[in-house]
């Protein structure tokens, strides 16, 4: 008879595999993201209402993926609940 505090060690596991499974794939996107970015290095515009910016295109989709960043977690809409 076990605790009911213990957890099997294949339940462990499953749970670890898929944690290092998500971290993967979150460093495989973060890395192409990345080399998207960098690789971008000509002078880009962009125009809002009346002001008109001008920096290199790699700055501003570093800027829309850190956005993308935060309000990902700030607004954590799609995260499965955790269970008690």
């Amino acid at each position: 008879m076990t605790h009911p505090d213990q957890t099997s060690a294949g339940d462990t596991s499953a749970a670890d595999k898929r944690r290092a499974t998500r971290a993967i794939i979150a460093i495989i996107i973060a890395i192409a993201a990345l080399a998207f970015v960098f690789s971008n290095v000509a002078p880009a515009t962009l125009r809002f209402l009346f002001m008109e910016f001008t920096m290199p295109a790699w700055a501003w989709f570093l800027a829309v993926l850190l956005a993308g960043v935060v309000i990902g977690s700030l607004f954590p809409w799609f995260r499965p609940k955790k269970k008690r």
